[in-house]
């Protein structure tokens, strides 16, 4: 996974540990204070989530109840959406909060934060 150079790097980030702590723990108040929204249906299904993945709201419109059949697949489709920019947000804030942290090229990436 990591090379010779990787090695320094990585011990590089253990100096920094204590701060990296901080960082993301207030990359995460800020994502968790965020919402993303999916739409499904034309936006007859909303799913709103926030930044660490949480659904906080699901708004149906009236017409949706209508075709029971569809409504499922609408829902998952919301809030798969709403998912994958929640976690966009997060990418985000901990991109963010790490810009005074000196950060391998590629460990982002390799922890799924790029």
């Amino acid at each position: 996974m990591f090379g010779l150079q990787g090695m320094g790097d990585l011990m590089k980030l253990v100096g920094q540990a204590g701060k990296i702590k901080e960082n993301i723990a207030a990359a995460q108040q800020k994502a968790k204070n965020r919402t993303a929204v999916g739409e499904a249906g034309a936006g007859l299904v909303k799913v709103t989530v926030n930044g660490l993945s949480e659904v906080v709201q699901v708004t149906i419109d009236p017409e949706a109840l209508k075709d029971p059949e569809t409504l499922g697949p609408l829902l998952v489709a919301a809030t798969n959406l709403a998912l994958q920019r929640g976690r966009e947000v997060l990418v985000e804030e901990t991109k963010n909060a790490m810009g005074d942290v000196d950060i391998p090229p590629g460990l982002l990436q390799q922890m799924g934060l790029g």
